[in-house]
């Protein structure tokens, strides 16, 4: 079994000119989109950009003595990744520009992207998926209520200032997670001069959308270069509605720890594939999804609302910080009532039960 380390050492003498962006590079690409590179890489898209392996020193010169710099969800490998990939022909030379990093308690927005000059008159455009913010995790459960989220929408921005600043450039799309369905939402909402210049898009795990947007023309115009792909127990990216054909991916782990792409099991410039999720994935999307129908979009919104005004009273920013404050937390759960805390338990029993450890 070959990890995305080993895809580096297999692949990482030969460019993207050389050769092409495979699914193996969108992740490894959207897995360095989770890092802080504030002040390390322009936010500016027409600025000269720097390159990733003077991004991955500045980035660890940064955060020495910062074992937690990632927060409690991002996989600490993603540091690693990001070291070994940089000494790498393939991505060592690779310019980063135009790194955002957006946060609004205001809005309930939690939006970040980082392009990556491929070097072969390409871009690959990263969106990062949900982090560490309280605020990150409120506006991805909004999903179920609301459409578009903030996020959405300033994907739709920050690729048509992309665009714009390079107009000779091909285009690829990626993220993980919540950062997959910004990759596919700005894909689809682009402008036709825009979409014709996307060769790719990757949505890795990522949750999908309604149905009004799936059954869009818009999206039909797209549909076709768009790649999901998801874990044998994927549980995020069967949320809601995909209308494109996805690809299922095998991993060393189970349940929702299938999320973690560093997991993903790798041959040659692929992951292996499998024919369909477990009955397990099918099971736990069946039943949220059976849940979610029994509960009004008000009502989700009520739920979602309470929850997050509980959290932001205690001044908690992030899941870090929430997991240190168990005595908190235990005040903002007996807060809420008897329907909320059946319809969260019972969605956390159910996910449990499928999270075994490893295989």
């Amino acid at each position: 079994m070959a990890t995305l380390f080993d895809y580096i050492d297999w692949r990482g003498d030969l460019s993207f000119s050389q050769c092409e962006p495979c699914e193996v590079d969108s992740l490894i690409l959207s897995q360095v989109c989770y890092l802080d590179l504030y002040r390390i890489v322009p936010a500016s898209p027409t600025a000269k950009g720097l390159s990733f392996l003077a991004a991955a020193k500045r980035y660890v010169n940064a955060h020495k003595g910062e074992p937690n710099s990632l927060g409690a969800i991002i996989p600490p490998e993603t540091v690693t990744i990001t070291t070994k990939a940089a000494r790498s022909a393939r991505f060592g030379s690779l310019r980063l520009v135009a790194h955002v990093n957006v946060i609004s308690e205001d809005e309930q927005k939690q939006f970040s992207a980082t392009t990556f000059d491929l070097g072969n008159d390409s871009l690959f455009i990263a969106f990062r998926g949900t982090d560490d913010t309280i605020v990150g995790w409120k506006e991805c459960f909004n999903m179920s209520f609301m459409s578009p989220i903030p996020a959405q929408t300033e994907a739709v921005e920050y690729v048509y200032h992309v665009a714009a600043a390079m107009p000779d450039k091909r285009l690829y799309l990626g993220g993980h997670s919540k950062g997959g369905n910004l990759a596919v939402y700005a894909a689809v909402k682009a402008s036709p001069m825009i979409q014709d210049r996307i060769a790719a898009v990757y949505n890795l795990d990522g949750p999908g959308f309604t149905r009004d947007f799936i059954e869009s023309e818009e999206y039909a115009k797209i549909k076709e270069r768009i790649h999901t792909l998801v874990p044998q127990t994927s549980i995020v990216g069967m949320l809601l509605e995909h209308d494109e054909s996805y690809e299922v991916v095998q991993s060393t782990q189970s349940g929702l720890l299938q999320h973690n792409g560093f997991s993903w099991e790798v041959m040659g410039n692929r992951f292996i594939h499998s024919d369909t999720v477990t009955k397990e994935s099918k099971n736990i999307d069946a039943k949220l999804k059976q849940w979610l129908s029994e509960i009004t979009p008000e009502r989700r919104k009520e739920i979602l609302d309470t929850l997050y005004e509980i959290l932001d009273s205690t001044n908690i920013k992030t899941l870090t910080a929430l997991s240190a404050e168990k005595l908190k937390l235990v005040k903002a759960w007996n807060t809420l009532d008897t329907e909320s805390r059946t319809f969260i338990r019972r969605c956390v029993t159910l996910i449990a039960k499928n999270t075994k450890g490893n295989k």
